[in-house]
Formats: structure tokens, C-alpha cells, sequence
């Protein structure tokens, strides 16, 4: 097997420019050339830092992900490495490897059982219903802001007893945490300014349910123990954070490119309108392979590893880039194409490659989507958008931060 190469790489999807700059076009056929040329496993030397190993074949993403004992989650989960406070207050269960992983996960995956979701399915669809008559009333409006921005946070923060009159701030605050490589939203002092702020809440918001509890995951969360010990504050803050900020998140990116995608392709958004309940299963999978919300996450190699035609030297970061795993040809046939009858659409990696870490809140994403689509394809089959995304700056989140869109 080979050594670690050293030479310069044409392209480096850890550098917000050019690489993140690009329209999504160019991005993945710069994913397919790295691909192409490395079989999917590649060194990325940097200007800055030790360098890393970029991940971009479906197989070997699989592989990373599936192997928590060689690849480890506790050193970050972001391709840039966090201060160790920083991580410990945005870290949470996907910076912690087992037992202590599943033991924590424990403690909330209840929230998201099949039964949870089953039993969240009216209130959604209510929330949906509510959204439908604001849209009848502008007709022209931005999506994001309307609907993809507002019907998953409301869920979340319903979950987590977040008082209504908080919730326009939160939403601010995950906004420009996310938005940190994104100088129109957010900038390095501004999120993490936004962090602390939200931290100090979510510890206020957890002594306050340890004295008064209710009905939510909060009071869950400040009342469980993990080996006969309570949740400190600074667990608990990362819990909440995590929660608001990934719960809302994945759906609402999820929902906009779906707009954005079926829009571009109206025969298979009037197929689908047509026939929703015997399509739509299959067309969200699709809309999350292609659209990849969360574009990558992170590893850090714990021993000498083989990955591909390399191996991996211990302390090495490896970063699973889930955008590019879902346009891997050697799986997607076409992977360009967006289509919505296709047939292994349901293998992508847009929550996960499998493994302990497979995200904790697929179901509820799934669902809301499922609803908020349904919901407005009957009430407005001629739905679309006027213009094309305006995409977030960000090398972990495929975000888009406006979509403009109109009833005809």
C-alpha cells in the first residue's frame, strides 16, 4: 500500500475559495475529479495545519464510518479543529465514541422512536395546514423564511419546551452559528459569541426544569443519570444545542432543495403531486441524495489503517464527505441527474453511512418533510421557485439562505 502523498492537490474542498465559491455544478464535478483520480480516498495537504485525508467514494465513506474503534469521533467531528471548550459546548453525542456514546443517545432517542414520530405526524400536518394559508395570502415568498426555516424549529423547540417568546432568538442564534464561513450571515467572533450566548441559555433553561419540570426532553435530560450520575450543566447545554441546531437544520435544508429541485423538474413534481403517497417515499431519498444537507463529517484515525489504496497513519483526520459519497457513479447510476423513481435512491448517505453515529433524528426529518411536501403539493400543485438558491457559504452545511417562490 502506498505512503502518505505529499503533493499539492488541484483541489481543496477545505478552502472556502474557490472550492465552496463554485456553484453546486462545479462543486461536484471537482468531488468527481478527486474521485476519479484517487479512487475515492486522497491526501489533502494545506497551507495551514497537518493536512487530511479527503473520503469521496460511497464504499470508503461506508467503511470510515462503520469503524468507530479505528476511526474515532472524540478528537471533532468538523474538518477544522475546535478548542477543546468548543467542542465540549457544540460536541455532544457525535464527539463521543461507546460506551459513553450510546449510553448518552440513550437518554433522548426515545423523543425519536418510530412511535414518537407517529404520534408528532398531526401536529406537523396542523403546522403545515397554518403555513398554507400564510403562502395563499403573499403568493410571492421566500421558502426558506416560510417554510423551511419555520415549521422544523417550531417542532424542535415544541420537544424541547422552549418558551415561545425565546424562539425568534434561538433561531437567530443557529443561524449565525452555522453560518460562520458565510460573511452575508455570520463571521468566526459573531458565532462564537452566538455559541456562548446559547449555551448560557440552555444551562439556565436546564436549572430551571431540574426545579420545575415538564413534559419536554429538557426535563428529561436534567432529571436522567448516566451510572448513577446527573447530566452537568455543560452536558446538558451541548445536549440542547445539538438538538436545536441539527433537529432544525437537516429538514430545513431538506425541504428548500426539494422545492428548488422539483421546481427545476416540474414533470416529476406534477408526477408527484399526481401520485404522492406512492411516490413520495421514494422522491424524499432522492432529494436527499442529491441535495446532501449535511456535506461532511469528520474522523480521526486511531491506529495505522488501510483505506483504499493507502493506509492511514494514527492521528490522522479523515473526512467522510457525504455530498460526494452520493454522487459516487460506482453506485448512482447518472448521478447528476435528479430523478425521483430511482431505484437505489434509499442507499444514500445523507444522514450517515450507518454505524453508531447514523443520525439520531432521520425519522422525524423524513416525516416533516413527508408532511410539508404533501401539504403544500395539494393545496398548490403549480408551486415553484423564481430564482435559482442563494446557497450558504459553508463547508459543513448545504445550506441555502433564500429561495424565492410564487403560486401561479
Amino acid at each position: 500500500m502506498e505512503s502518505v502523498p505529499r503533493a499539492e492537490s488541484p483541489c481543496d474542498p477545505s478552502a472556502l475559495s474557490p472550492f465552496w465559491d463554485s456553484d453546486i455544478d462545479t462543486r461536484l464535478a471537482d468531488f468527481a475529479a478527486m474521485r476519479e483520480r484517487s479512487g475515492g480516498v486522497e491526501f489533502i495537504p494545506q497551507r495551514s495545519g497537518t493536512g487530511f485525508w479527503s473520503v469521496t467514494s460511497h464504499a470508503a465513506v461506508r467503511e470510515v464510518t462503520r469503524d468507530p474503534t479505528s476511526f474515532t469521533s472524540t478528537r471533532g467531528f468538523s474538518l477544522d479543529d475546535m478548542p477543546p471548550e468548543l467542542l465540549e459546548m457544540l460536541g455532544s453525542i457525535i464527539a463521543m465514541d461507546d460506551p459513553k456514546h450510546q449510553q448518552y443517545r440513550r437518554l433522548v432517542q426515545v423523543a425519536f422512536s418510530p412511535r414518537a414520530i407517529r404520534q408528532m405526524t398531526d401536529y406537523v400536518a396542523d403546522l403545515s395546514a397554518a403555513i398554507v394559508e400564510t403562502i395563499r395570502e403573499r403568493r410571492d415568498f421566500d421558502f426558506v423564511e416560510t417554510v423551511g426555516a419555520n415549521l422544523p424549529f417550531q417542532v424542535i423547540a415544541d420537544l424541547l419546551g422552549i418558551p415561545t417568546a425565546d424562539r425568534p432568538r434561538l433561531r437567530e442564534l443557529i443561524d449565525l452559528i452555522l453560518g460562520v464561513n458565510d460573511g452575508e450571515v455570520s463571521d468566526i467572533e459573531t458565532s462564537l459569541r452566538a455559541v456562548a450566548e446559547f449555551f448560557e441559555y440552555t444551562v439556565d433553561l436546564g436549572r430551571s426544569r431540574r426545579q420545575n419540570p415538564g413534559d419536554d426532553i429538557t426535563s428529561h435530560l436534567m432529571h436522567a443519570e448516566v451510572d448513577g450520575k446527573r447530566l452537568t450543566a455543560a452536558e446538558f447545554g451541548s445536549f440542547v444545542i445539538l438538538l436545536a441546531a441539527a433537529g432544525n437544520d437537516t429538514t430545513r435544508t431538506g425541504l428548500s432543495w426539494a422545492m428548488h429541485l422539483l421546481s427545476r423538474h416540474p414533470d416529476q413534481k406534477a408526477a408527484l403531486a399526481d401520485d404522492f403517497d406512492g411516490l413520495a417515499a421514494n422522491a424524499i431519498e432522492e432529494v436527499l441524495r442529491w441535495s446532501s444537507p449535511v456535506l461532511h463529517m469528520r474522523r480521526t484515525a486511531t491506529v495505522d489503517v488501510p483505506l483504499g489504496n493507502h493506509v492511514i497513519a494514527a492521528g490522522d483526520k479523515v473526512v467522510v464527505w457525504y455530498l460526494a459519497a452520493n454522487h459516487d457513479p460506482g453506485l448512482f447510476v447518472d448521478p447528476t441527474r435528479f430523478d425521483i423513481y430511482r431505484e437505489n435512491a434509499r442507499d444514500n448517505v445523507a444522514f450517515g453511512a450507518g454505524g453508531p453515529h447514523f443520525c439520531l433524528g432521520a425519522g422525524l426529518a423524513r416525516m416533516e418533510i413527508r408532511v410539508v411536501l404533501g401539504t403544500l403539493l395539494a393545496a398548490f400543485p403549480n408551486l415553484h421557485t423564481t430564482a435559482p438558491p442563494d446557497l450558504l457559504r459553508s463547508v459543513f452545511v448545504h445550506g441555502i439562505k433564500a429561495l424565492p417562490c410564487t403560486i401561479d
